[in-house]
């Protein structure tokens, strides 16, 4: 049980920049937890198993603030459970790059990784999207011992509420390959998806206080 607990935790750290908006028809979204602040929802996919989580919690931070942590790709390992190590693999543009993360799973699990394109999207005056999805790369080819998963759809979106005060909704819907069971991706993603948004909120509300 706690082999399968730790799984749990390893997925669950999958869903850093992993989250968001659909491109498909709007998903049917179901209220699954209401915790510490921390709203989750689950929802069907048409032609999989694998289940579609959106979370959403209010951070009393600038929108300004979540965004550079979540842009400090090397810092990320810092409140991410089970990254080993995340980096910039190509700067496309202003608003576009070419990502990669690592991370270690514990026991029997194979670790996993990711090659993402982000594009970041101005949608409306207050908003910005993080949207990803995984592209292959000659930048980093797949490794031996390592599982390379895809990420299906993917993104953060802020919407600053107030000067201090933004809305982050995270959506996540990936494939992590390898031997693990959907079942076992589902109960992750039902139960501990608003840890990562509890840490993101953490982070954001204990770097704004260090720098008052």
């Amino acid at each position: 049980m706690a082999t399968v607990i730790r799984l749990f935790l390893f997925t669950t750290g999958l869903f850093f920049t992993f989250s968001a908006c659909a491109q498909n028809p709007r998903p049917d979204w179901q209220k699954i937890k209401d915790e510490d602040g921390i709203l989750v929802y689950s929802a069907a996919v048409n032609d999989s198993d694998i289940i579609k989580v959106k979370t959403e919690v209010i951070i009393d931070a600038p929108l300004t603030r979540i965004r550079q942590i979540l842009d400090d790709a090397p810092r990320r390992k810092q409140w991410v459970p089970y990254l080993e190590r995340s980096k910039v693999l190509q700067r496309i543009s202003n608003t576009e790059r070419l990502e990669y993360s690592h991370f270690d799973a514990p026991w029997p699990a194979s670790d996993r990784d990711f090659v993402y394109r982000i594009r970041l999207q101005h949608k409306q005056n207050n908003q910005l999207v993080f949207q990803m999805r995984s592209e292959q790369s000659p930048l980093m080819p797949e490794q031996a011992g390592i599982v390379r998963a895809d990420l299906i759809e993917s993104a953060y979106t802020l919407t600053a509420l107030q000067p201090k005060k933004t809305r982050v909704e995270l959506v996540f819907h990936a494939d992590l390959k390898g031997w693990l069971p959907d079942w076992v991706i589902n109960i992750v993603q039902r139960h501990l998806p608003f840890l990562m948004l509890k840490n993101l909120r953490t982070r954001a509300t204990i770097t704004l206080n260090k720098q008052r």
